[in-house]
């Protein structure tokens, strides 16, 4: 018996096939699994041998993309940024890169590796989980707790254009 719940458990789901979230456990090692919801709905993630690019954002979340050719093409504009940067900028340009992209690494099961630095941006230690956040072929991570600050702007929002039971 395989384990972790089915996807019937959100019933939401079944309205907009493009949209999913869900919290996942922090393995040892900073190591979480991508649900098979979140997977099944992306086919770029399926095959993802060269990895992924993170880029991390303000606010405690980053957007996950396929390395190729997303994480190339970031490189190469970080490359020409430092190049044609003045000297004393060169090294602030590449800690700054070093802080927004970094390359991670997943394998076809979802089994994906955060590097420290992202699980210290999502906070995920002292929460030991992270939000996987899918919406219209995009994928996040989000810090839990900041995921659950933001919870009862989002509920209220629903309400005021639905009038829930």
């Amino acid at each position: 018996m395989k384990t972790g719940r089915p996807p019937s458990w959100n019933p939401v789901a079944a309205l907009g096939h493009d949209v999913w979230t869900d919290v996942v456990p922090l393995a040892s090692k900073g190591r979480i699994v991508v649900p098979v919801s979140v997977r099944s709905r992306l086919p770029w993630l399926a095959n993802q041998e060269g990895g992924l690019l993170g880029i991390v954002e303000t606010g405690r979340f980053a957007e996950l993309l396929p390395w190729e050719p997303h994480g190339r093409q970031a490189m190469d504009a970080v490359r020409r940024a430092i190049d044609t940067a003045d000297a004393t900028e060169r090294g602030e340009l590449a800690l700054a890169a070093m802080d927004r992209y970094l390359r991670l690494t997943s394998d076809g099961a979802g089994r994906t590796l955060l590097p420290g630095a992202l699980v210290s941006h999502l906070d995920a230690e002292a929460s030991s989980c992270v939000r996987v956040v899918m919406r219209d072929a995009r994928l996040w991570l989000w810090s839990e707790r900041q995921w659950q600050a933001e919870r009862a702007r989002r509920v209220a929002w629903l309400a005021e254009r639905e009038a829930l039971p």
